[in-house]
């Protein structure tokens, strides 16, 4: 069941004219299947377009090789593995990255904990928040 509190976040602040990601086409790559569905809702509303979500590592990097993407919101562990293999090629084609983490600030190896981290569960307004200031239009 999708959270409704997405819908009436988005549906008050932003009209078509003035969606903050409009342009943007942003990766989402979660395991878990509700939380995916809110992301997927939320920066959609905000005006990106979605690629994905997925919830293996595998189908992520075949979708980076076939899509363009111009960012990514990130689980960083999905079953035993991790996201950064996609971090790194994100960054080095000069993409911002987001991740939407259960884990501990600690877990994140050092060369990655400057990136922007929303902790799960999460406030739906702290992500567009977020999601607007990072992949936004200046």
């Amino acid at each position: 069941m999708r959270n409704t509190t997405v819908n009436r976040l988005t549906s008050d602040r932003f009209d078509d004219a003035t969606r903050p990601l409009a342009g943007a086409r942003l990766l989402v790559v979660e395991d878990e299947v509700l939380v995916a569905m809110e992301i997927e809702e939320l920066i959609g509303e905000l005006g990106a377009e979605v690629v994905g979500p997925f919830g293996r590592i595998a189908d992520a990097l075949d979708a980076l090789r076939r899509e363009s993407v111009t960012g990514a919101v990130l689980d960083i562990k999905l079953d035993g593995d991790t996201t950064l293999p996609l971090v790194d090629i994100l960054r080095a084609r000069g993409f911002p990255v987001l991740f939407v983490t259960g884990g501990a600030p600690e877990a994140i190896p050092e060369s990655y904990r400057q990136l922007p981290r929303l902790s799960k569960p999460f406030d739906h307004a702290e992500l567009a928040d977020l999601a607007r200031s990072i992949f936004g239009r200046p």
